[in-house]
């Protein structure tokens, strides 16, 4: 059966590289999910889980914008941020959570400095939302 060759990179290292038979990832679109052979595809990816499925072994990624391109069997994430699920400091993202939503809630609604904290606040949550699955 063939393969994806799926690379997960940020601006600072290649997180991963692996190969796998389904990837699903949180495009600005909707969830995509990849397969073998699918067509070619060029997407902006959104805060969100990404799911690394080969065999019986599932691995849980929480990543932050970029891009996702599909070609030829080969996947390449490219985000700003991206943490494996063991990854995650619970503790820090809970943290940050807090912070952003006392920070929002003190903000006028539009402004900058309102989508910088909402921006923060959905991050926070796409590590807790990571870290808890089981």
């Amino acid at each position: 059966m063939e393969k994806l060759t799926v690379s997960l990179v940020t601006p600072q290292k290649q997180v991963v590289r692996v190969d796998a038979d389904m990837v699903t990832a949180p495009s600005v679109m909707g969830e995509v999910g990849i397969l073998p052979n699918h067509r070619a595809l060029l997407a902006g990816l959104q805060e969100g889980p990404v799911l690394i499925k080969n065999g019986d072994k599932a691995e849980l990624y929480a990543v932050s914008g970029g891009f996702i391109e599909v070609d030829r069997n080969h996947v390449t994430l490219l985000a700003e941020t991206a943490e494996h699920k063991d990854q995650i400091d619970l503790d820090r993202s809970k943290a940050a959570l807090k912070d952003a939503e006392q920070k929002l809630a003190k903000l006028d609604f539009g402004t900058p400095e309102y989508e910088e904290q909402w921006g923060r606040a959905k991050r926070a949550k796409v590590r807790l939302m990571v870290a808890s699955a089981k």
